[in-house]
């Protein structure tokens, strides 16, 4: 589990069920960027904490990756302008939790997309972004329609 902000964790599937940890850093939200794991009342999220899906193909670059990564985004905009803490993973916390990640980082901060990549990579040394997301990344800062929050 890595802290990239404040208020955001990037990790793994396995980081999330260690509720030791989260509780130690006082994570009380759970973003789940995987596709293949099932997002239902207890699994793998205690009753203290609350979990939202962004349903993200891992290695598959299509035309709902975008608006997955933007829904992401916003759902990471909502719960931390309330003050919450919030990790956001997938299996691994390599690629799919990163891109979600640094969306929100170049839509809600402002950032560009190398300040943005270069701080999760930096913070988060597992970091390895799918080619075909790399390319949905560069799209999303490259239209402003996708910067105006």
């Amino acid at each position: 589990m890595s802290m990239i902000t404040d208020y955001i964790w990037i990790g793994s599937y396995d980081d999330v069920c260690d509720d030791t940890m989260l509780n130690a850093w006082r994570i009380n939200h759970v973003m789940c960027c995987a596709n293949e794991l099932p997002l239902r009342a207890g699994f793998p999220y205690s009753k203290e904490r609350i979990g939202y899906k962004v349903p993200i193909v891992d290695n598959m670059a299509d035309e709902k990756t975008m608006d997955r990564f933007l829904e992401g985004a916003a759902k990471l905009n909502e719960w931390i302008s309330q003050g919450n803490r919030v990790i956001v993973h997938c299996m691994a916390g390599m690629s799919r939790s990163v891109s979600v990640v640094i969306t929100y980082l170049m839509v809600y901060k402002g950032w560009s997309f190398r300040t943005s990549h270069d701080l999760v990579r930096l913070r988060r040394w597992q970091t390895d972004i799918y080619p075909g997301f790399m390319r949905v990344l560069e799209e999303i800062k490259r239209n402003p329609r996708h910067n105006q929050v």
